[in-house]
C-alpha cells in the first residue's frame, strides 16, 4: 500500500460531470461512471495545484530531499494511473474468465480497440499518441520511484534514450533523457501531465 498523495474523496460539485454526457456502458450505472471520472479529474486538478502553489512548485531540491521529491511525484502518478484504470473498468469491464490487465497503457489500448470495434463512440477519440504517452508515464514513474530519477533503462533494449511523460520545452514532442541523466520535472511539466489525464477523463466518459 502506498501513501495517499492526491485524494480519495473529491468534492462532488466543482468537478462533477453531467450524467447526460457520460458514456453508455450498459453494466456501469451512470453514478458509478460519473464517480470514476470525477475522481480522475479531481486527482489531475490536485496535481496541477501542487505544481502551481504547493510543494511541487518549489525548485528541485538536492541531496536526500531530491529522492523524497522523486518518490512523491511517482506516487502522484501511480494514483492517477489507478484512477484511470477505475474509469476504464466502468466503461468496459474485463470479461469473465479473462485476466485483468494491470498495465494501464495496455488496458487503454485493449479497451479502445474493443469498444471501437463495437461502434462505441466514447472511446473513438483515444489516439495512439495517448497510449504511447501512458507508456512513457509508466517508465517515468518507475524511474522516479526505483532510481530517484536516474535514467538507467531506455525505451527499448539497446537504446540510448528514455522518453518521459511530459513535453520538451516549446515542443509537442515528449522529452527524452539520455542514460545517466536525472529526471527533475518542474511545475510546468506536472501541470501538463495533469492536463493530459484530465483530457483522458473527458474523452473516456463523454460521448
Amino acid at each position: 500500500m502506498t501513501a495517499v498523495a492526491l485524494t480519495l474523496e473529491p468534492p462532488a460539485d466543482p468537478y462533477a460531470i453531467d450524467p447526460a454526457r457520460l458514456g453508455v456502458a450498459a453494466s456501469a450505472p451512470p453514478a458509478e461512471l460519473q464517480r470514476a471520472a470525477t475522481l480522475l479529474l479531481f486527482g489531475a486538478h490536485r496535481l496541477g495545484l501542487l505544481a502551481i502553489e504547493g510543494a511541487l512548485a518549489e525548485p528541485w531540491p538536492t541531496g536526500t530531499a531530491a529522492g523524497i521529491r522523486a518518490r512523491y511525484i511517482a506516487n502522484c502518478l501511480r494514483e492517477l494511473d489507478t484512477f484511470l484504470k477505475g474509469l476504464l473498468d466502468q466503461v468496459a469491464p474485463t470479461r469473465p474468465g479473462r485476466p485483468r490487465r494491470h498495465n494501464t497503457a495496455n488496458r487503454m489500448h485493449e479497451v479502445a480497440h474493443r469498444t471501437g470495434a463495437c461502434g462505441h463512440a466514447t472511446m473513438g477519440a483515444i489516439l495512439p499518441d495517448d497510449v504511447a504517452r501512458l507508456r512513457a508515464l509508466g517508465r517515468t514513474r518507475a524511474c522516479l520511484w526505483h532510481c530517484h530519477g536516474l535514467v538507467r533503462r531506455p525505451d527499448h533494449d539497446g537504446g540510448a534514450w528514455m522518453t518521459a511523460g511530459w513535453h520538451a520545452s516549446a515542443s509537442t514532442d515528449l522529452r527524452r533523457y539520455a542514460l545517466g541523466e536525472y529526471l527533475a520535472p518542474q511545475g510546468r511539466d506536472l501541470i501538463g501531465v495533469g492536463t493530459f489525464y484530465g483530457h483522458l477523463a473527458h474523452k473516456i466518459s463523454s460521448s
